[in-house]
């Protein structure tokens, strides 16, 4: 908690304290480099270390882009050290190293780590000169037009890392793998200084201040990983402080007025975890770790929520407008909330709180399924399957149907569903695709229509060709299944993971507007269940499908509705948007970063 205060003062106070920015070291200064054959020297990062034996040349180094001052032969990796003056310290308020790599790296300033790219371990973790990044690429921005990533050390750290005369950035960077095509290594330190004084050069053309605002009509989440940066698994321990007024502004130094806890924090997403901007699943819990239950931004009690943040739909509606499409039909789907994310002293700009999809009262609402539950009712449900990735979301499990379809375990989590339970459910599944690979499998009565909600399966598919999904019925597509005491056929949804619909997608023909997808998929089509185009095929639910479209887009898909939702989010966003692409500048878009959808659904 005295940290997360010292951040929030530091932030608060930072406009008031810095008069302007120069740069200590360029990416085209004169740098010494070892491109290694062996390990180097365990203090290789430091001030005192002699490095007279290493080269000496115009950085970067790296080869295949054309942004390389110093052509290097193929190589795993590249050690660089600079030396540099600091006259006065004390006058140096933060500091910037910008990163331009390819494929990973780790920073030291004066032996101690300040950075590492994301493929490179943990925090504090050694790695050896001829080790690849984890099988993880990393392409360089600044030679493609785009601005370079960047890591911020704050006042509280600077004093800490720096003195007074001669100080050293010593930097190793690597390589995919010895026969990548290319490997670059452009990096830039510059300083906030504190008053007029100048000791440096001018900042490049294309940098930017860290983003700085003391005001939000958003709410804002504050998260203190104390100093520890966040992997894929597992969750390390954090602290969240929300601010969100009843009045609708939120000042950076205002009181923790909606969460002020622990939580424990990952990575999310498959390859969205890897984009700059990253995603983020988190539990809250108490301070000795356990579970605890609570509403964020006015949504129901949970422990377990994720932080989807916004990066392909440039946007920021797609999720959020489909979402609540699906809740203005009578489905269930996450809920959402916007706000602006400060990550341990660093503005990262839009996010979506979202309710992870789970057994829930208030969220998928069938029964609870215990281990113990393993015959008669008991056992007919409830269960979550998922159409997705073999491995997705950190669990790995699930069955191949008879017809050869793979279906998820999402609930029970495949660690904790129990043999019976498995075998009931993958059995009901084969049943279910017998019927459907029938030649009586539209049969009024005993055909598909008695072992699923028809009418789910319709709005399902009417969100997923309305927005041209280009991973619908294949991946991210949910059914469930409750106690046959209840209703024991299966449903279809929630809707999820819709960034890449409404034309966001450079593949698959998503873009057009006059087709279907259940008609054409041609990526990863062997991916999706048969009985999918059989269900389209079929008259009987083709003309309930058009039933239900053609009401539907007097109401609730209508484009006054539609736009009007756009409309309120634009509006809502307000001055947020400016501050995300500031910080994440690819926006390439000339009419504004909110775009209104085309319908791209068209009455059958």
């Amino acid at each position: 908690m005295k940290r997360i205060l010292l951040i929030l003062l530091y932030l608060f106070n930072l406009s008031y304290s810095q008069d302007h920015w120069e740069t200590a070291i360029y990416a085209n200064d004169e740098w010494s480099y070892l491109v290694p054959i062996e390990e180097p020297n365990s203090n290789w990062n430091s001030l005192n270390y002699d490095d007279s034996s290493w080269l000496v040349s115009t950085g970067g180094f790296g080869y295949g882009d054309n942004d390389d001052g110093t052509l290097i032969p193929n190589a795993l990796s590249v050690y660089i050290r600079r030396t540099f003056e600091i006259p006065e310290p004390e006058k140096l308020v933060t500091s910037i190293l910008h990163t331009d790599y390819d494929d990973g790296f780790i920073a030291y300033l004066n032996d101690i780590e300040i950075c590492r790219s994301y493929n490179l371990g943990n925090y504090g973790d050694f790695i050896d000169y001829d080790y690849g990044t984890n099988g993880i690429d990393h392409e360089a921005q600044l030679y493609q037009g785009l601005n370079p990533e960047y890591c911020v050390i704050d006042s509280l750290e600077l004093s800490s890392l720096i003195i007074s005369g001669e100080n050293l950035l010593a930097i190793q960077v690597h390589n995919v793998s010895s026969s990548s095509s290319d490997m670059s290594s452009n990096f830039f330190l510059s300083f906030g200084i504190q008053d007029g004084s100048s000791f440096y050069g001018e900042t490049p053309s294309w940098f930017q201040e860290p983003i700085i605002f003391n005001q939000s009509n958003l709410p804002i989440f504050i998260i203190d990983t104390y100093g520890e940066p966040i992997p894929d698994e597992p969750r390390i321990p954090a602290y969240l402080g929300i601010i969100n007024n009843e009045s609708g502004i939120n000042f950076i130094d205002d009181a923790f007025n909606d969460y002020d806890g622990h939580i424990a924090i990952e990575r999310r997403g498959n390859s969205s975890q890897w984009q700059p901007k990253i995603p983020y699943r988190f539990e809250t819990v108490t301070e000795d770790g356990e579970n605890n239950n609570v509403s964020l931004l006015g949504l129901p009690d949970e422990n377990d929520w994720v932080l989807y943040a916004p990066w392909s739909d440039k946007s920021f509606i797609r999720n959020v407008l489909t979402y609540r499409l699906s809740h203005e039909m009578g489905r269930y789907a996450s809920r959402t909330r916007y706000c602006e994310l400060y990550l341990n002293g660093e503005y990262q700009g839009i996010y979506v709180l979202m309710e992870k999809i789970k057994r829930d009262d208030n969220r998928v609402n069938i029964s609870t399924l215990n281990p113990d539950e393993i015959s008669g009712d008991d056992v007919t449900g409830g269960y979550i399957l998922k159409f997705d990735w073999y491995s997705t979301g950190g669990n790995i499990g699930g069955f191949y149907s008879e017809e050869g379809s793979f279906y998820n375990y999402h609930y029970p989590k495949p660690d904790e569903i129990v043999e019976e339970q498995e075998n009931y459910i993958q059995q009901y599944i084969n049943n279910f695709e017998d019927t459907m690979n029938s030649y009586t499998y539209n049969d009024p009565v005993y055909g598909y229509s008695s072992l699923m909600d028809v009418d789910s399966f319709i709005d399902l598919v009417i969100l997923q060709e309305l927005s041209k999904n280009v991973d619908a019925y294949r991946l991210s597509t949910y059914i469930y299944k409750d106690k046959n005491s209840i209703d024991g056929r299966l449903i279809a949804g929630p809707i999820w993971d819709i960034n890449h619909g409404y034309g966001n997608c450079d593949y698959g023909e998503t873009w057009l507007t006059d087709s279907w997808l259940l008609e054409y998929n041609p990526e990863g089509g062997d991916q999706i269940a048969f009985w999918w185009e059989l269900l389209w095929q079929d008259e009987t639910f083709k003309n309930q499908f058009s039933n239900r479209y053609t009401e539907l887009r007097s109401t609730i898909l209508s484009e006054e509705n539609i736009f009007g939702i756009i409309d309120s989010i634009t509006n809502y966003l307000g001055p947020a948007v400016d501050r995300n692409f500031a910080k994440w500048p690819i926006l390439v878009l000339t009419s504004g970063p909110i775009i209104k959808f085309s319908i791209l659904m068209k009455k059958r």
